[in-house]
């Protein structure tokens, strides 16, 4: 993942804080802002937008500066790839035991009516 790439996942990561994943990549992004910019840097609250994307642009501004802080932002997005949407990959499953009466709808978007009969 090239800097850029893990730089936009700090917005993905403010939008997901209220998930226990998004909370650790978070958590662990103002760990690596303290470390490498000092506590005068201190990171946007999830909840500015503006603040998060002005962190974004100085995340890449002193990768392409800094090529060791480079490697540890992408270490991060690495780290945390899992909040990043799949592309539209649809995994519904039914199982184990499940007993289906009638039917069954397993979508991902769905726009519009759904009707059975």
């Amino acid at each position: 993942m090239d800097t850029e790439a893990a730089a936009a996942l700090v917005s993905v990561a403010a939008r997901s804080v209220a998930t226990s994943a998004g909370q650790s990549a978070w958590t662990s992004l103002v760990s690596l802002v303290r470390r490498t910019l000092g506590r005068e840097a201190e990171p946007a609250t999830p909840e500015d937008s503006e603040a998060v994307r002005v962190l974004e642009g100085r995340l890449v501004e002193r990768a392409g500066a800094d090529p060791e802080f480079a490697r540890q932002l992408c270490e991060w997005a690495e780290a945390h790839r899992e909040l990043l949407p799949d592309g539209g990959a649809v995994h519904n499953t039914i199982g184990g035991d499940a007993c289906v009466h009638g039917p069954v709808i397993q979508a991902r978007d769905i726009h519009g009516d759904i009707s059975f009969g």
